[in-house]
């Protein structure tokens, strides 16, 4: 049988180890309280001694799962642009700022009879925004630089990864020229226009 204390207060049986929390709970305000708590504190047994909490063990699957954290989320930032290949030009800090010129070209390409569709986001990765890029398929080039440079058509179509090949003929604002790659890109005082024409484009 367990043995049991009596509270000197009101009689009443308590655990050993609870006399000092039934005083403090049941006689919180009786006189003769403080004097009997500081009596009962240093009797051993009557305080219950705290348990050591267990050490922290670290196992090796807990450092490999962290470890495949950290891995794939450097991954995650700097693989994508090794596998996305080096882009024709140098990518532009920010759209919009710092830039030298900022002019448009609307591009239209003729392949027989038909229409060819200008893609949107050519020149536009994650993690790059080359000079010559497009944001929709309405054909409009945007030429954005930071530096002093020219580009032709020929450069847009490296960014796009098409070959310039062969048209049948060009016209640069209305006015048929000679097709060449090298025709540069030009905008300032409105929106420059070429239309090249076809006979097959791939």
């Amino acid at each position: 049988m367990t043995k049991m204390d009596r509270c000197p207060i009101c009689n009443v049986a308590v655990k050993p180890e609870n006399l000092i929390r039934h005083l403090n709970d049941i006689h919180p305000r009786h006189p003769d309280k403080p004097g009997l708590l500081e009596e009962l504190k240093e009797e051993p047994g009557r305080i219950p001694q705290k348990r050591a909490g267990r050490p922290i063990r670290i196992r090796r699957w807990q450092i490999a799962v962290v470890a495949v954290i950290v891995l794939g989320g450097l991954g995650a930032v700097y693989l994508p642009p090794l596998l996305s290949g080096t882009p024709a030009f140098p990518c532009i800090g920010q759209e919009g700022v710092g830039l030298v010129y900022h002019w448009h070209t609307d591009l239209s390409i003729s392949s027989g009879a038909a229409s060819v569709s200008i893609p949107s986001g050519i020149g536009i990765s994650t993690f790059c925004l080359e000079p010559l890029h497009t944001h929709d398929a309405t054909g409009r080039i945007h030429i954005e630089t930071q530096t002093a440079s020219l580009y032709s058509i020929g450069d847009f179509f490296r960014v796009w990864g098409k070959s310039f090949g062969n048209p049948t003929a060009m016209h640069v604002n209305g006015t048929a020229v000679t097709p060449n790659p090298s025709v540069i890109l030009y905008g300032p005082g409105g929106v420059e226009t070429i239309h090249l024409q076809y006979d097959s484009f791939s």
